[in-house]
């Protein structure tokens, strides 16, 4: 017999046995209001217990083999799992199953441990099937949300922290996750010795008691990391005092746990200690509990915790390490940074991709400073740290080589001000920091500008001269769609390139921030989708890539580099969606896809691909534009890159030709037709329109053809008798011919072409001539005239035409 006893606090004397069970009792659980108890375990039934009378007064019907109960905060449900992972929701009122969802795992041995969102009962936490963490909506009992991340194994239990913000999860890995609920983010972890098997917050401080498998006893103290709202604050209270950053809403005791890594304080190992010294803290707040709301849904989590901005990034930074305590502080193109936690210091190594450009290793740092931030740049490496009791926040910068010795520098920020964001440049490094300023240090540590943000730093990024800064312009809308903005600054001419709002997938935050190797600003979201800032339209983002239409199962894409075609990353599984350090990442390189909506799916491959052929062409057309305004350096190699694009578009529109014919798609094949830019592009159009038989497809391209070379002969001849030409020509006359008594009269300049002044190089002046549809209605009016001469009709500039027919 296994007899349920009740016992005296805090004396902990025996008070009375409540009940009996044959096999071991497994699970208890107190009522919102204390009054009563459920109990269960490898019997038969739950038994609900009256705490002041120590009597059963009733019993549900369940199943053997009961892990864990949980009560809901209205006392209106019971949650119940099983040993094969069933879980169950009892009406209390009638004592029936109001809910059941049978899960697979009928050999498990985890407790499945289960928890209430405080708010109301509004969520229930319930270990998932796939290392993850499930929330069920209240009434519907329809998943609202999963919790997917570090766990690489099932998840034994949850609960949540006292406000709602946070859940604690600890799975059969032997290892502590915190969640932020509202971003639906690991914040940081912590392994264990052996599997943790029953978890509890302090009711006044940031800390968590933790008892394992082999009854021993441990606590997290500082679970939440600093700048992070505390776990006892109230929602209603962050939303009353319009705190809009998680910076803002540390003002009860925080920890120390940095949000970026592990924390340097807080749970090595398992000990048993006497509980009592570790869980005293301050003075007990009665505002800072969170009172029971009735009748409040799902939403009303969203609304306090969802609602809030997202912390800063540092692209290319795990934000956890791995079983050897190694993570990366950053991973680039270039190489990457390892940092390796130690008990008085870090270890910092440095590890590039092509030795052959440094040759001489830079050596490990031995990090006392406990550098949680990194940027690795063309020319050296930029640190960060966070403030501590003994510290400000510290910025330094470490050169590859150097002609001078003591080429390190380091800057301490003011008290009160962190850094949030770091990054390396060719000729600059900057750091973001929480007073929302920006500054800028050259290479051997001048701080060359300091300028303020609008809004909290959220990222930083960096190639060449161009630095790129990302901040919240707004507090988050109301469906928790982050408000950020952008500017892009060229720091070697002081300028600012662009700027505008950073668009998003709605309702995710941005995970990743760089440049192409085209210059190209690009984002990467939570969504997996990545955009890229085109000169096109004025200034556009293109959704260049969506990871749930290229990734294969539960694969996981962590941005490295990229480039107008292809993106470099690390594939990742769901259940470890960052890479370890070791063994080192594979770099897998995935081709960029324009999401399309095509007519006919077969040709939807094709679609995409001429929208990224158009947007590389461009991109390389503006810059021989810029080349040619400056007036600075040849041109040689911007208009050979121009003609590998138009000679790459040329093929794909080819492509695209033959499927729209063969697919009996005329009106298609001949706008794309009309979009080549080869003599022969064109010639081998007219041919593939013939071998299928379309003679009136063929006739019409013909004429597109022959339309085009005469506009082309006709804009020679008047770039021979510009304004220019005649009056050098008049000039030379005059001065051959005898002087006369009567002034010659000088013919009048013809005016000039519509547009403006012919460049004097055509080459490189490749203005559109046509547009595809204007010639096309011109081509159809022409058809059906008698045939004859034709006489080339100037058109207006379409931002949609293409450059003229290259003859070669």
């Amino acid at each position: 017999m296994c007899p349920y006893m009740v016992y005296k606090l805090p004396e902990g004397d025996f008070d009375s046995v409540a009940t009996r069970f044959s096999l071991p009792v497994r699970a208890l659980a107190y009522s919102p209001s204390g009054t009563n108890l459920a109990a269960s375990g490898d019997d038969e039934g739950i038994k609900l217990i009256s705490a002041a009378e120590s009597k059963v007064f009733r019993t549900f019907r369940a199943a053997p083999y009961t892990r864990s109960l949980a009560y809901d905060p209205e006392s209106e449900f019971l949650g119940s799992v099983s040993a094969e992972g069933t879980l169950q929701i009892w009406d209390m009122a009638n004592g029936k199953i109001t809910y059941a969802q049978k899960k697979v795992d009928v050999t498990s041995a985890r407790r499945n441990g289960i928890a209430w969102h405080p708010d109301g009962g509004s969520l229930l936490a319930v270990p998932g099937l796939e290392n993850d963490v499930s929330l069920f909506e209240r009434l519907s009992w329809n998943v609202a949300l999963t919790l997917k991340g570090p766990h690489s194994a099932a998840v034994n239990l949850v609960s949540f922290s006292p406000n709602g913000l946070y859940l604690v999860s600890a799975g059969t890995d032997q290892l502590l996750v915190l969640w932020d609920v509202g971003l639906r983010k690991a914040l940081c972890q912590r392994s264990t010795p052996s599997t943790v098997t029953a978890v509890s917050w302090h009711p006044q401080d940031n800390s968590l008691a933790c008892m394992s498998e082999e009854g021993s006893v441990a606590v997290w103290d500082g679970i939440v990391p600093e700048g992070h709202p505390g776990p006892h604050i109230s929602p209603d209270s962050l939303l009353a005092q319009g705190v809009t950053s998680p910076q803002e809403g540390g003002g009860e005791r925080g920890g120390s746990v940095d949000p970026t890594r592990e924390g340097d304080e807080g749970m090595g190992s398992f000990i048993d200690h006497d509980m009592e010294g570790d869980m005293g803290g301050d003075a007990f707040d009665p505002g800072s509990v969170v009172k029971k709301r009735k009748g409040l849904g799902s939403r009303a989590l969203y609304a306090s915790a969802g609602a809030r901005p997202q912390p800063p990034i540092q692209p290319g930074a795990t934000l956890t390490g791995d079983s050897s305590d190694r993570r990366f502080l950053a991973y680039n193109a270039l190489g990457c940074i390892i940092s390796k936690e130690g008990e008085e210091y870090n270890t910092i190594e440095v590890a590039l991709h092509d030795t052959r450009a440094h040759r001489r290793r830079m050596p490990n740092l031995n990090d006392l400073f406990r550098f949680s931030i990194a940027s690795l740049g063309d020319r050296g490496v930029m640190y960060a740290s966070r403030s501590s009791k003994d510290a400000p926040s510290t910025v330094m910068y470490r050169p590859f080589d150097s002609w001078a010795a003591n080429s390190d520098w380091q800057v301490s920020l003011p008290t009160g001000d962190e850094a949030l964001a770091v990054t390396a440049g060719q000729s600059f490094s900057a750091v973001a920091t929480s007073q929302h300023m920006l500054r800028v240090f050259s290479p051997a540590g001048l701080q060359t500008f300091v300028m303020t943000l609008q809004g909290m730093p959220v990222a930083l990024a960096s190639q060449g001269h161009l630095l790129a800064a990302v901040w919240h312009a707004a507090s988050p809308s109301a469906t928790d769609d982050q408000c950020l903005q952008y500017a892009v600054f060229d720091v070697s001419q002081q300028q600012q390139v662009h700027h505008g709002p950073l668009p998003l997938t709605p309702g995710t935050t941005l995970s990743w921030l760089g440049f192409s190797e085209e210059s190209l600003l690009a984002s990467y979201d939570s969504e997996g989708v990545l955009r890229l800032r085109s000169r096109e339209y004025g200034g556009c983002w293109v959704p260049a890539f969506v990871s749930s239409q290229q990734r294969k199962n539960s694969e996981v894409y962590w941005p490295v580099s990229l480039t107008l075609t292809q993106l470099t990353c690390i594939v990742c599984t769901a259940t470890q969606p960052i890479p370890q350090v070791s063994p080192r990442p594979v770099l897998t390189n995935v081709a960029l896809q324009v999401p399309v909506l095509a007519a006919d799916a077969s040709s939807a491959q094709l679609e995409a691909d001429l929208l990224k052929g158009n947007l590389q062409l461009t991109h390389t057309r503006l810059q021989l534009a810029d080349l040619v305004e400056a007036g600075e350096g040849s041109t040689e190699e911007a208009e050979q890159a121009v003609s590998v694009c138009e000679v790459a578009l040329d093929r794909a529109l080819l492509k695209l030709f033959n499927a729209a014919v063969r697919g009996s798609r005329l009106q298609q094949a001949l706008e794309a037709a009309c979009q080549l830019s080869q003599v022969r592009s064109l010639e081998g159009a007219i041919k593939l329109a013939n071998h299928n038989r379309q003679t009136a497809l063929a006739e019409r391209i013909t004429m597109f053809l022959e339309t085009r070379l005469e506009l082309e002969a006709a804009e020679e001849a008047d770039q021979e008798m510009s304004p220019e030409a005649v009056l050098i020509e008049d000039a030379t006359t005059a001065e051959d011919m005898p002087s006369s008594s009567s002034p010659r009269t000088k013919p009048s300049a013809s005016p000039a072409p519509e547009g403006g002044a012919v460049k004097a190089n055509p080459s490189i002046t490749r203005k559109p001539l046509l547009s595809t549809g204007n010639l096309v209605s011109q081509l159809k009016d022409a058809a059906s005239k008698p045939s004859g001469k034709r006489k080339a009709q100037p058109q207006s500039g379409n931002p949609f035409a293409r450059s003229k027919v290259s003859k070669s």
